[in-house]
């Protein structure tokens, strides 16, 4: 390759380089609603929550209903971390037991995250029901964490 053809090739090069550095983002990720769900997981490992490392994450149509199975134990209390980066959007955060019954101590949301806490009455499969429904978007990205003590 001639010597002004490289020299041309890296300015193109370099160009389309800044001008990404210089693009804002404005796609959420995955990555970035796991983020926002450890933000909300912040106050309760202030009060000695352990948080999972495994969590269940995704994209899914907005205002879709999503359900996780979750084991849990009586004489522990577990938190569910419902995380998205995209603005705009409403939460719904449930946990039942067998019988569809909601079992929620208490329900926290905010811009970008929603938390519920539970203690659940006995040892079980308890169903985590949650939706993520976005005023602007058809999709959303959305993670979901949890932690107990």
């Amino acid at each position: 390759m001639h010597l002004s053809a490289r020299l041309t090739r890296r300015a193109a090069l370099l160009t389309a380089a800044s001008l990404l550095a210089l693009t804002p983002l404005s796609h959420a990720t995955i990555d970035d609603a796991h983020t926002f769900a450890m933000e909300a997981a912040s106050p309760f490992v202030q009060q000695g929550f352990i948080v999972r490392e495994d969590y269940w994450n995704g994209e899914v149509k907005s205002g879709q209903k999503l359900m996780v199975r979750h084991q849990m134990f009586k004489g522990n209390e577990y938190a569910f971390w419902l995380g998205t980066a995209q603005e705009d959007v409403s939460f719904e955060l449930k946990v039942l037991d067998e019988t569809g019954k909601e079992i929620a101590l208490d329900y926290k949301s905010s811009q970008m995250y929603c938390s519920i806490r539970v203690n659940p009455p006995k040892t079980g499969t308890y169903s985590v029901v949650f939706s993520v429904t976005s005023k602007k978007e058809k999709g959303v990205y959305w993670a979901l964490a949890y932690g107990y003590r």
